[in-house]
């Protein structure tokens, strides 16, 4: 009888799948109602449907129940992973049915069905709704948090009896404001898999991403049951907190010895034995790209050592990963181990790539932060991998602690041929005294878009470059090269226009760049290129107040003031501006100014423009970094001003725009800077460069004005050399007197 039931609700609900519904890619409030038009529509349809969200609401499962007919009468199930706490009166209804047995769904399927062929009203029933659903097995609920931030995607995949599957994906939760038009005003994009170019872009994404979420596999989120102990105690907080409306885990200092046990737990749980070659990345399906493949058999054919000179962006962590997971099936073939050292200048950028192993079934070890925090786990691990315990061992380590003894001593019991090390930012290790601690390792990999300094600031080029002959001594030869035209035109990186912004010296700052260039001149001179240690300090003094004052020409801010009132509060998301180092050469009159550093006055400028930003500097802490660059990315705030800490390595794909206040004439960093704002993101076409370049307000003619433009027109040259507006500058330089040179 029961059968019977179900049978004739499907000839009922005997409907073409989704194909029929004709539906659009996009659904806006006041276009559209997204709940007639789509929500209702689609679920009609659907024989099964995951939905993440940031809140949930029983309410919407009540308005559209006969909507779920298919669903429940397939036999299907909806999945939902909410970030934020149920109601407690819906936490409640459902307590107590979550473990009902099995064999008892039939009964709760049936009250269903009778309800959808009542066309029974059961708005008031909201809540024996819920649980039915629940004690049916037609729906099950998890719970996602983060250590900052709460967890608030939008993503929704539906399945039809076809095997056509529909991924939505935009503002609106899974409740009756996300959803009915008279409510918020929300939007959603949709993506149908028989549209496979579209949905092969976008949909594979949401989909997999919801997959890796369920599995528990997403990075920084973690997802516990909704009939955990864990769960119940954070909805108790929350529910009698003032925060409810803005749910972070970091507020609660109560949970953090849970948060980190049941990090501990998930890591455990979720953690392959080996590495191994993902199917997916990032939501795509992964391939090596060509120019990785090459550089890394180039890399394999010198015997396993050189440095790859790629450019920002074009994926040199990725390679790395990729050259060290084939290095090992290799070595297991010969029933040999391998031990991976990743080296790396800054804890932000080790956290990276602690996160990008994981893709490849890697769990490292953090050798950075608090010594005890890391030291007794490396020292066990390493004696479990020289046992012959485990095969494979990773460790992620900073180069602070590199060269510190601890860490020397651990890994000078480890067997070269066994041991892989990939010195990222490889750069930084070319002092003499860096290059005798660096590990002597069988396989060597150097990462660098920009490896050899051709003149460090100012005065590199006077002293030999002994920090190329280490660099080429340790690592070996550049073995492959890819910049950045060759990633532009490849489409990997993204094309930019770039815009120069002339600063002028005033007349006191012009005296006092001519006299330190002359000081500098003078004593580079007399040396003979024989510089003695008191040249050297000396130098090292003249150097670093030019270079600040250059950094902090008073130009700069009316320019800046300038610049920042003209751009529409629509267009100043995602940007960064890269301020000068210290304070300012000189000061105001005004005593309240002398403590203000140069990242101060900028920030000053910008805040008086209505301008939402955060200094992003070395003096603040981990979590409160994370939570900046989260802020940066969600777009909860315009811009991050930062001086040195944002320029090796640090992710932030999403920056759109780059306003380069001060540089320095190390080629490095500019490089740096421009590869951050190049890297590719959904729906960014296109990078926007301010350059804000000082000229002399004498004649140009005088040598240290000379100096002065010919180490801004390099810089210039470099950046117009592969932007897409070039003949506009070349134009804007010559109505300012200075030629390009090509």
């Amino acid at each position: 009888m029961e059968d019977v039931g179900i049978k004739g609700l499907n000839e009922v609900n005997n409907y073409p799948g989704f194909k029929s519904l004709h539906l659009k890619h996009v659904y806006r409030t006041g276009d559209d109602d997204i709940y007639l038009d789509f929500y209702k529509k689609v679920l009609s349809k659907a024989v099964n449907y995951d939905r993440a969200v940031g809140y949930f609401s029983s309410s919407i499962l009540a308005a559209n129940l006969k909507g779920l007919s298919s669903l429940i009468s397939s036999n299907g199930k909806m999945r939902l992973i909410i970030g934020h706490p149920l109601e407690r009166d819906e936490f409640e209804a459902i307590r107590n049915v979550i473990n009902y047995p099995l064999e008892l769904s039939q009964k709760y399927t049936n009250t269903l069905l009778d309800w959808i062929k009542q066309d029974k009203d059961v708005t008031t029933k909201r809540l024996d709704l819920l649980a039915i659903l629940i004690a049916s097995g037609r729906l099950e609920i998890k719970f996602a948090f983060r250590r900052a931030g709460m967890y608030h995607e939008k993503i929704g995949i539906v399945h039809d009896k076809n095997n056509d599957i529909v991924v939505f994906q935009g503002s609106a939760n899974e409740t009756p404001s996300g959803m009915f038009e008279h409510l918020n005003a929300e939007s959603i994009s949709v993506y149908k898999s028989w549209e496979t170019e579209l949905y092969d872009a976008y949909g594979v994404s949401y989909y997999e991403g919801f997959r890796k979420l369920w599995a528990g596999e997403q990075k920084n989120t973690y997802i516990v049951d909704i009939n955990s102990e864990f769960y119940e105690k954070v909805a108790d907080y929350v529910e009698n907190s003032s925060l409810l409306q803005s749910f972070t885990l970091n507020d609660f200092s109560d949970f953090e010895e849970q948060i980190l046990q049941y990090e501990s737990q998930q890591a455990n749980l979720t953690t392959k034995t080996t590495p191994y070659i993902p199917e997916y990345l990032n939501g795509h399906k992964f391939n090596i790209k060509e120019h990785q493949r090459a550089a890394l058999n180039k890399w394999r054919a010198n015997n396993y050592r050189g440095i790859l000179k790629l450019a920002t962006g074009s994926g040199k962590t990725i390679t790395s990963i990729y050259g060290a997971v084939k290095v090992y099936e290799t070595l297991k073939k010969q029933n040999r181990s391998l031990c991976l050292i990743i080296a790396v200048p800054y804890i932000e950028l080790a956290n990276q790539w602690v996160e990008n192993l994981l893709d490849f079934g890697i769990t490292s070890h953090k050798c950075f932060n608090n010594k005890s925090s890391w030291l007794p786990n490396i020292e066990d691990a390493v004696t479990a991998f020289n046992m012959g315990l485990k095969d494979f061992l990773c460790v992620v380590v900073v180069n602070r602690t590199l060269v510190s003894s601890n860490f020397q001593k651990i890994i000078s019991n480890i067997n070269q041929k066994s041991l892989m090390f990939v010195g990222d930012e490889c750069h930084n290790h070319g002092s003499s005294n860096m290059r005798t601690l660096l590990p002597d390792a069988d396989f060597r990999m150097g990462l660098s878009a920009t490896p050899f300094r051709s003149d460090d600031d100012e005065i590199e080029s006077m002293f030999p470059n002994t920090s190329k002959e280490n660099l080429l001594n340790y690592y070996g030869e550049v073995v492959a090269e890819y910049g950045l035209g060759d990633a532009i035109n490849d489409e990997i990186l993204t094309p930019y226009d770039y815009h120069l912004v002339p600063v002028y010296l005033n007349a006191e700052e012009q005296e006092k760049f001519e006299d330190l260039s002359e000081k500098i001149t003078s004593i580079i001179t007399k040396s003979g290129g024989n510089l003695k240690k008191e040249d050297k300090d000396k130098l090292t003094i003249y150097c670093g107040q030019r270079s600040r004052l250059l950094g902090s020409a008073s130009d700069k801010l009316h320019k800046l003031d300038s610049l920042v009132a003209q751009i529409p509060s629509g267009q100043r998301k995602l940007t960064l501006f890269y301020a000068g180092e210290g304070k300012p050469f000189q000061h105001d009159d005004n005593d309240d100014e002398e403590d203000f550093k140069v990242i101060d006055h900028v920030s000053k400028v910008l805040f008086k423009n209505g301008w939402k930003t955060s200094q992003f500097t070395s003096s603040i802490n981990n979590v409160e970094r994370k939570k900046l660059m989260d802020a940066f990315k969600d777009e909860a705030i315009d811009a991050l001003v930062a001086m040195k800490v944002l320029d090796e390595g640090i992710d932030v794909p999403a920056c759109q725009t780059a306003v380069i206040l001060s540089s320095t004439r190390n080629p490095r960093q500019y490089v740096q800077r421009r590869g951050r704002v190049l890297r590719k993101f959904p729906k960014k076409s296109k990078a926007i460069i301010y350059d804000f370049i000082v000229l002399p307000n004498s004649d140009f003619s005088q040598p240290a004005s000379k100096k002065l433009i010919s180490a801004e027109m390099e810089r210039i040259g470099d950046f117009l050399l592969l932007a897409d507006n070039k003949l506009e500058v070349e134009n804007q330089l010559e109505n300012l007197g200075l030629y390009y040179d090509i």
